[in-house]
């Protein structure tokens, strides 16, 4: 299944990469075929692959299929417009990339996050003190910026601890799909990235966070496609601008998060890009106890519901299946409340019910990957 899987992965690349290629030419209706192409092998890939990796993917081939469906309209390839033309496109790009080039101000802090206290420690060190204690910093030889891979099971809270080392050093923050970098201007994912990390370096404090990194910068191969093989080393480039020293008048920060990190390049491993590893695995038996509060928090509870035998009963469940447990046993108290005009709280009952149909979401086979990676030291 899993060589299955990489060939339909391949051939959906394959097609983006002659599709992009065939409309910088201008051959449009070829470009419309291929982009078709790549959306069905997309779409046959995440028949195969689990949530939440699975929406994702298919996202992604909706993206395409609506690219597909912009080369109907005649005159829209900038390639076959002429120079003029496409220097509009190009400035209208730049224009537009407002819409997904956002910045936040994050309120979460590390001590929201559950659990995690050796990664929270490393986060700290690596990340924050350095902020936070300058001085001593600079006589340790401590620099402030650099590159971050949390990489581990889908929903242990990687995006939040991302938003938390943003908060705590009130730094602007910004969150980028690869699917929007890759899709919203085909052909121009390089500039992309350049304005992503351009738009970043003028805030004194800046942290890009990429989900899915491993989108970005797969590991190349003698196949890789042509497409990849431009932005790879555009990627690996503005990394190289990580060496933030005291002097600098702006900092940086890079945190990529992946699912995947066997998929990862190389070279964006390295010394001087995301050279910082740490693995965020599923939540503790105190992490899920935290996890149940924070979530039910404010709801009705009935007194006889346990917490800590619900933390004892879930391991293996990650924050996000945490999330929905709490979010799918205040149903059943809700519907009878209305039926009845007389609230109900929520009680043992209501937890053990979605527990018997709502199973972990990471396999035992998947969780004995990521260990094993980790024991390898990523």
């Amino acid at each position: 299944m899993a060589d299955n899987l990489s060939f339909l992965l391949d051939k959906s690349v394959a097609h983006l990469d002659k599709g992009l290629e065939m409309q910088r030419q201008g051959n449009l209706p070829e470009a419309r075929y291929n982009l078709l192409k790549a959306a069905e092998f997309l779409f046959k890939a995440a028949e195969k692959t689990s949530p939440p990796l699975k929406e994702k993917r298919v996202e992604r081939a909706q993206a395409l299929l609506a690219q597909a469906a912009a080369l109907e309209k005649p005159g829209k390839s900038a390639a076959a417009s002429g120079p003029k033309t496409a220097g509009k496109a190009a400035e209208t790009a730049t224009a537009d990339a407002s819409e997904w080039l956002v910045r936040e101000k994050p309120d979460v802090r590390l001590a929201d996050v559950a659990g995690l206290g050796e990664a929270k420690e490393q986060i700290l060190i690596k990340m924050v003190y350095p902020f936070t204690h300058p001085e001593l910093a600079k006589k340790y030889g401590i620099k402030k910026g650099g590159g971050l891979l949390l990489y581990g099971p889908p929903g242990t809270g990687k995006t939040m601890i991302a938003k938390a080392v943003a908060g705590e050093i009130d730094a602007a923050f910004y969150t980028v799909k690869p699917s929007e970098v890759m899709s919203k201007w085909v052909g121009e994912a390089e500039q992309n990235v350049a304005r992503l990390f351009d738009s970043a370096r003028k805030q004194p404090r800046a942290v890009i966070f990429l989900d899915e990194v491993e989108a970005l910068a797969p590991r190349r191969s003698q196949n890789i496609s042509t497409v990849m093989a431009r932005l790879v080393p555009q990627i690996l480039s503005e990394l190289e601008g990580f060496d933030s020293k005291a002097d600098k008048p702006n900092t940086l920060l890079f945190i990529g998060a992946t699912n995947e990190p066997w998929s990862l390049d190389e070279a964006i491993l390295r010394p001087g890009r995301l050279d910082e590893k740490l693995y965020i695995p599923l939540p503790d038996e105190k992490a899920r106890k935290q996890i149940l509060q924070s979530n039910l928090k404010g709801k009705p509870l009935s007194p006889e519901l346990n917490l800590d035998e619900v933390a004892r009963m879930t391991e293996g469940y990650s924050g996000a299946d945490l999330r929905r447990l709490c979010e799918k046993a205040s149903d059943a108290p809700f519907l009878e409340s209305i039926q009845t005009g007389q609230e109900r709280p929520i009680e043992m009952r209501d937890i053990l019910t979605v527990l018997h149909a709502l199973k972990p979401s990471v396999s035992q086979k998947n969780l004995a990957r990521f260990e094993r990676f980790a024991a390898q030291g990523g």
